[in-house]
C-alpha cells in the first residue's frame, strides 16, 4: 500500500531548483514517485507504508524550506504572491533616480556620491532577497538563478564602487575624470536594472501563475455557502421548519430545500418535486437537465425552476465537486513527459552560464578594458534564464487541467494529457456510452388471439420481479399506458442472457430470448408467428421479409424478448437502447481530428453493427467478452499506434487499463473510473473529442514554450557576451539583459494562459 503527502516548497526559482529538490527528495528511505512543480510550489511524494519520510530535513538541506499541505482542496490555491506590483514602486523609482543621474552625471553636484547612496540602498532593501537565497545555496553547494542575479547585481554594484574609487583618485589628482563618471553611472545602473527587472519580472510571473491556477478556486466558488435544512420537531404536531445553515453543518440524511434560481449546496436524491438543472458546471453542456424524485444532483449545480426537496448523499469533501476539485488540484501537480529534456538541461544550465561569463570575461581582458570585461560578463550572467524551461510544462499542465475541468474532462496526470494528444484509434463501449444504456420498448407484436393489453400484462407482472434494464423497460412501458399487473408472481427464476421465469396463477410464464423458449420447449410451437409481418418503424410501412420475426427485430437493432404462458406464446416485445443524440457528432469530431472509431461490445453482432451503421464507425468486434475487449485493444496497439478505450461498467475496466488512454464515462461504475486516465464527468461522448484536442493544443502550447525557451537561450547569451559584435550583431547591456530575462519567464506563461480561451471547435455539420 502506497501513501502520497504535499509539500509547500519555499525558494524555488528555476527549474534547476526543482531538479535538486526532486534529487533530494527520492534519496530517502521509502519513496517510490516525488514530482516537484515550479508553477505551483509544491511536491507531491508517493512512499510506502511505514513512517512518513524526513521530507523537510531533506529539502532545507539542499537550501530550500518545505512545510505541509493540508489535504483539503482549498489548500491548492497557490499562497499570496511574495512579489506584489506596489512593492517594486520604491526600488523602481530610486532605479530611476540613478538613470537619471548617470545621464547627468556632469550637470548634478555630487552625482556619483548619490548613485553610489541610491544603488546601496536598492541592493540591501530590494536585492537583499537574492543575496540571502544565493549564499543559502552556495552554502549547500547549489546553483541556481538567485546565485546568477545576486552574482550579476553584486558585479555590476562592485564595479561601480571601484570605478567611483578611480573618480576620487582622479578628484585628488585634479586629473580629468568623465571616463570614471561614465563608467560608474553605467555600473550602479545596471546595478539597480538588474535587482528592478528581475523583482518586477517575478512579480508578472507570480501573477499569471496565480491565474494559471485559479481553476480550482472557480470549481470552489460553486458550492453555496450555505443550505435550508428541512427540521420536524419533536413536538405532537410535528411541525416542519426551514433553518438556514452553513453547508459544512449539513449532514449526511438531512432533507434540503433548494428553491429556483439557487444553487445545490450538497450532493443528493430528490424527494420530491421536478426541475430543471444546470450542471453546465461539470457537463459542459449548456442544455439543463430535468430532474424529478429519485434522480441525483449535485452541489454546485443551479436549479433553473421548480422548488425540489432532496436528501443529502455526500457532504464535505465526499460531494462531486470537492472530488473533482482534489483530483484538478493533483493532476495540476504532475509532469507530463515531454518535460524531461528541459529537466535535463535545467540540471546543468546555471554551471555552464558560470563558465561561459568567466570565458566572456576572460575574453575581453584580453581584449579590452577591465570595465568592458566585467560589464560584458555581467550581462551574461543575468539574461540566462533556467526559469522559463522550468515553467514551459507546468503552467500549459496546470490551465489545461483547470480547462478540462470546466468542460467535464479530467485528466489524471500529465502523462495522461500527453497520451490523449497522441490518441490514433477510440474504442466505444456500445450499452451507456454511445447508447442511453436504458432500454425501451419500442414495439409490440401480440400473436393471434393476443391483444397488447393482456400482452403487456403478463409481461410486466414477471418482469416486476427483476432489477434488468430490460425488465425495468417493459415495467415502464405497462405504467406509461395504465395496463394493471397481476399479482405477484411465485418461483421467479433469472437465467443470464436467457430471460426470467415465473408462475403465475398456476402457469407457468416466460420471458426471454429465442432460446429460452426453445430450452422450455415452447418455442417449436411459435414457428407460425414467425411469418407475421413486423412493422419497420424508421419508414412506418410494412415490410415484408422471410427472416424469422427474431432476426428481423435485431435486423434493426433491438433486443427480442419474446413472452410464453403456458405452452402459448403470447407475443414479442422489440427493446431498443437509443443512441444519444450526442454520439454522431462525437463520432465526427473525432474523423475531424484524424481519430480511426471503433465499437467493441459485449452484445449480439447484429445488434452493433446497426449502432455503428448509424454512426459511421466501420470498425466492429462484437459479441466481446471483458477479456477479449482487452485483446482487441492489444491486438491494436501491436499495430503501433495509440489506441484510446472509451466505456463505463465493470466490464470496460480490463479495455480500459489495456488501452494507452482509457476514458471513463462519469455516470459509470466506479472501478471503470479507477481503471481511466480520464474522467467525463457527464455522459456526453462529445467530450472524448475535446479531450484529445485540448490535450493536441496543449501539447503545441508546451511546445511552443519549450522552443522559445531554448532559442531565447541560444540566442540572448551570445548577445550579451558581446562576442558576435564583430559580426554586426548587438550587444546586450546588463540592465537590458535582465530586463530580457524576467520577459522570457512571463511571456510562457502567457502564452500558456491562451488555453484558458480555448473553446471545442464545431464540428456539428461538417
Amino acid at each position: 500500500m502506497t501513501h502520497t503527502t504535499r509539500y509547500h516548497i519555499e525558494g524555488m526559482h528555476c527549474a534547476a531548483c526543482v531538479g535538486r529538490v526532486e534529487s533530494a527528495l527520492r534519496k530517502l528511505p521509502g519513496v517510490i514517485d516525488v514530482a516537484v512543480n515550479l508553477a505551483t510550489n509544491e511536491a507531491r511524494i508517493q512512499y510506502t507504508d511505514g513512517p512518513p519520510p524526513e521530507v523537510i530535513a531533506a529539502v532545507e538541506s539542499v537550501g530550500y524550506r518545505a512545510s505541509p499541505r493540508p489535504d483539503a482542496v482549498e489548500s491548492s490555491t497557490l499562497p499570496a504572491d511574495s512579489f506584489r506590483l506596489r512593492d517594486i514602486a520604491r526600488p523602481a523609482a530610486l532605479a530611476l533616480a540613478v538613470v537619471l543621474l548617470a545621464y547627468f552625471v556632469e550637470s548634478v553636484p555630487l552625482a556619483p556620491v548619490w548613485m553610489l547612496l541610491l544603488a546601496t540602498l536598492v541592493l540591501l532593501t530590494s536585492g537583499r532577497e537574492f543575496f540571502v537565497n544565493a549564499a543559502r545555496s552556495l552554502r549547500h553547494a547549489a546553483l541556481d538563478m538567485d546565485v546568477l542575479v545576486a552574482l550579476g547585481a553584486g558585479s555590476a554594484f562592485l564595479a561601480g564602487g571601484w570605478s567611483f574609487g578611480e573618480l576620487l583618485k582622479s578628484e585628488l589628482s585634479h586629473l580629468d575624470h568623465n571616463t570614471a563618471s561614465g563608467q560608474c553611472g553605467s555600473d550602479f545602473t545596471a546595478a539597480v536594472l538588474i535587482v528592478v527587472f528581475v523583482r518586477l519580472g517575478r512579480t508578472l510571473e507570480s501573477r499569471a501563475r496565480r491565474k494559471a491556477s485559479d481553476a480550482i478556486g472557480r470549481l470552489l466558488n460553486l458550492q453555496s455557502p450555505t443550505a435550508h435544512v428541512l427540521r420536524t420537531s419533536s413536538d405532537l404536531l410535528a411541525q416542519e421548519t426551514e433553518v438556514e445553515v452553513p453547508v459544512d453543518q449539513v449532514t449526511v440524511g438531512d432533507v434540503l430545500l433548494v428553491r429556483a434560481g439557487e444553487r445545490v449546496p450538497v450532493d443528493g436524491v430528490v424527494l420530491a418535486g421536478v426541475t430543471e438543472i444546470d450542471e453546465s458546471s461539470f457537463t459542459g453542456e449548456p442544455l439543463p437537465v430535468r430532474k424529478q424524485p429519485g434522480d441525483q444532483v449535485l452541489g454546485g449545480s443551479v436549479n433553473q425552476s421548480g422548488s425540489l426537496r432532496f436528501r443529502a448523499e455526500r457532504v464535505g469533501e465526499e460531494m462531486a465537486l470537492r472530488r473533482i476539485a482534489a483530483l484538478v488540484r493533483d493532476a495540476q501537480g504532475s509532469k507530463a513527459p515531454i518535460a524531461r529534456l528541459a529537466d535535463r538541461v535545467a540540471g546543468i544550465f546555471v554551471p555552464i552560464v558560470l563558465a561561459i561569463a568567466v570565458l566572456t570575461l576572460l575574453w575581453w581582458l584580453t581584449h579590452s578594458d577591465v570595465h568592458t570585461a566585467i560589464s560584458r560578463a555581467v550581462a551574461v550572467l543575468v539574461v540566462a534564464c533556467p526559469c522559463a524551461l522550468g515553467l514551459a510544462t507546468p503552467t500549459a499542465v496546470m490551465v489545461a487541467m483547470g480547462k478540462g475541468a470546466e468542460l467535464g474532462v479530467l485528466f489524471k496526470d500529465g502523462v495522461a494529457l500527453e497520451r490523449t494528444a497522441s490518441v490514433q484509434i477510440a474504442l466505444f463501449d456500445k450499452t451507456g456510452t454511445l447508447t442511453e444504456g436504458r432500454p425501451e420498448i419500442v414495439e409490440v407484436i401480440p400473436s393471434d388471439g393476443t391483444t397488447r393489453a393482456e400482452l403487456l400484462r403478463v409481461a410486466a407482472t414477471i418482469a416486476s420481479g427483476s432489477n434488468h434494464p430490460l425488465a425495468r423497460a417493459v415495467v415502464t412501458l405497462a405504467k406509461q399506458e395504465s395496463v394493471p399487473l397481476d399479482a405477484t408472481p411465485d418461483h421467479v427464476h433469472s437465467e443470464p442472457g436467457l430471460g426470467l421465469k415465473a408462475e403465475l396463477n398456476g402457469e407457468s410464464v416466460l420471458l426471454g430470448n429465442w432460446r429460452w423458449l426453445e430450452r422450455d420447449g415452447v418455442g417449436s410451437l411459435f414457428q407460425a408467428a414467425e411469418n407475421r409481418t413486423l412493422n419497420d418503424v424508421d419508414s412506418g410501412r410494412p415490410e415484408k421479409d422471410s427472416r424469422p420475426l427474431s432476426a428481423r427485430i435485431e435486423s434493426l437493432g433491438r433486443t427480442p424478448l419474446f413472452v410464453a404462458r403456458g405452452l402459448q406464446v403470447l407475443g414479442v416485445l422489440a427493446a431498443e437502447d437509443r443512441v444519444r443524440p450526442t454520439a454522431s457528432d462525437a463520432t465526427l469530431a473525432l474523423r475531424h481530428l484524424h481519430v480511426t472509431t471503433g465499437l467493441v461490445s459485449g452484445d449480439r453482432l447484429a445488434v452493433v453493427k446497426n449502432v455503428a451503421h448509424k454512426l459511421g464507425i466501420t470498425l466492429i468486434e462484437a459479441e466481446r467478452l471483458p477479456t477479449e475487449k482487452a485483446d482487441v485493444v492489444h491486438s491494436l496497439q501491436s499495430t503501433g499506434r495509440r489506441v484510446a478505450m472509451i466505456g463505463d461498467g465493470v466490464n470496460d475496466a480490463p479495455a480500459l487499463a489495456s488501452a494507452d488512454v482509457g476514458f471513463a464515462i462519469g455516470a459509470g461504475a466506479d472501478i471503470a473510473i479507477e481503471a481511466a486516465d480520464v474522467t467525463l464527468v457527464g455522459s456526453d461522448p462529445r467530450a472524448v473529442a475535446h479531450a484529445i484536442e485540448l490535450a493536441r493544443r496543449t501539447l503545441s502550447i508546451i511546445r511552443q514554450n519549450l522552443f522559445f525557451a531554448f532559442a531565447y537561450n541560444v540566442i540572448s547569451i551570445p548577445l550579451a557576451s558581446g562576442l558576435l559584435s564583430t559580426f554586426g550583431a548587438i550587444i546586450l547591456p546588463p540592465g537590458f539583459a535582465a530586463a530580457a530575462m524576467s520577459a522570457s519567464s512571463v511571456l510562457v506563461v502567457t502564452n500558456s494562459l491562451r488555453l484558458r480561451r480555448y473553446q471545442p471547435s464545431d464540428l456539428r455539420g461538417i
